[in-house]
């Protein structure tokens, strides 16, 4: 499901946009991984590629290692499979997905009684 979503009003057609979701991403259960990935109006990257995360897991076989380490999702984005991302508001959510039985996905980190996991979308000229 959806973690996390902005709307960005890219300034140009022919630019090229960076997106990180920051935050501490963790496979809670002894087996199993969670994908986190990123999308663009619904739709997730076709150029060049899907930004894809997947964290594997996260115990140990004689429990809970107790350490959330910081994680990050990052990729560059020009085309969905509906084609070019054109000017004009964009929606670019996080999504986290279970990829196998067993994931249990950890997500957050909180700081001063906060959770501070955030998106940060930068464009860039060809």
């Amino acid at each position: 499901g959806q973690l996390k979503s902005v709307t960005y009003d890219k300034q140009r057609n022919d630019t090229i946009l960076k997106v990180e979701f920051h935050s501490q991403l963790a496979q809670l259960t002894n087996t199993g991984y969670n994908e986190y990935s990123f999308q663009f109006d619904g739709q997730e990257c076709s150029q060049p590629a899907p930004i894809v995360t997947s964290i594997y897991k996260y115990t140990s076989n004689s429990g809970y290692w107790g350490v959330a380490p910081p994680g990050e999702v990052s990729g560059f984005c020009n085309a969905t499979s509906r084609g070019p991302l054109q000017s004009g508001p964009l929606s670019i959510s996080v999504h986290i997905r279970d990829a196998c039985s067993g994931g249990n996905a950890s997500t957050g980190k909180v700081s001063r009684g906060k959770v501070t996991s955030y998106i940060l979308v930068e464009e860039y000229c060809p």
